[in-house]
């Protein structure tokens, strides 16, 4: 199986190295790194390319903020089996790939993937574990998706063959992970790692810091609504959820 990894990168140069540096350190081999270029203004191109490694395709895209139109264009260019999200600013555990793939070769069943991470500033020093799962399932999370107990990181791994029902992400939204998230919790079981396979940056830069975030709470909304039409959950699910989604809303408008 070929694992195409998709990255959204912008005025990175100082991190980005590390990312792919944590790709090409895997334990599987069999994968190309797709890098899409925001447009950025420093030195990113000459890092990317610097590694001279055949597998790491660079994109210089022009400039325009929307993470699911780059992140789409990255999947129209990619060739492998699987696909796998990963940000230019996180790092992976150098045998991510191997344990994915031998959990898609051992159950025909799963299409999709997600997993427990770790926050760091440090990385000698990452926090604990962000869920507190304590080992793998594999099961119906759209429920879990909703009420904000699994989240749509940017880790998610898929077999390609799913987007023939249902389609990546949707360039109306600026962040589209947590719709696909959505619809993919709606149609496919999903199995859960509860290893911390991915090491997330905490800096200045994180997108989630951006008081631009806001318009992804309404984004919620708008994605849930559409489940409620097309009878993929319940009335109470999409209230309570809703509910927690306005709470959570409050939250960051206030700290």
């Amino acid at each position: 199986m070929k694992i195409s990894i998709i990255t959204i990168t912008y005025n990175r140069a100082n991190l980005i190295g590390e990312t792919i540096e944590s790709v090409l350190n895997q334990t599987y081999q069999n994968f190309e790194h797709i890098i899409i270029d925001d447009g950025s203004t420093d030195n990113t191109e000459e890092v990317v390319k610097g590694y001279n490694d055949e597998r790491i395709l660079y994109f210089n895209y022009q400039k325009t903020s929307n993470l699911s139109t780059l992140r789409n264009y990255g999947l129209k260019h990619s060739s492998g089996d699987i696909i796998s999200i990963l940000d230019s600013d996180d790092l992976w555990l150098n045998n991510k790939l191997e344990l994915i793939i031998n959990i898609f070769k051992k159950n025909n069943e799963i299409k999709v993937i997600t997993h427990n991470i770790k926050y760091f500033k440090n990385i000698n020093s990452p926090k604990k574990e962000y869920y507190n799962y304590e080992s793998d399932f594999f099961k119906n999370i759209l429920y879990e998706a909703m009420m904000f107990k699994i989240l749509p990181f940017p880790i998610i791994i898929f077999k390609k063959e799913i987007l023939n029902e249902i389609t990546f992400l949707n360039n109306f939204y600026k962040e589209g992970l947590q719709d696909f998230l959505f619809r993919v919790a709606a149609n496919y079981k999903v199995y859960f790692i509860a290893k911390p396979l991915t090491l997330m940056r905490l800096h200045n830069g994180n997108t989630h810091s951006n008081i631009k975030n806001i318009p992804y709470y309404s984004n919620y909304f708008f994605s849930t609504t559409k489940l409620l039409l097309n009878r993929k959950i319940n009335l109470n699910l999409f209230i309570n959820g809703n509910y927690l989604n306005l709470k959570n809303l409050i939250k960051y408008l206030i700290k």
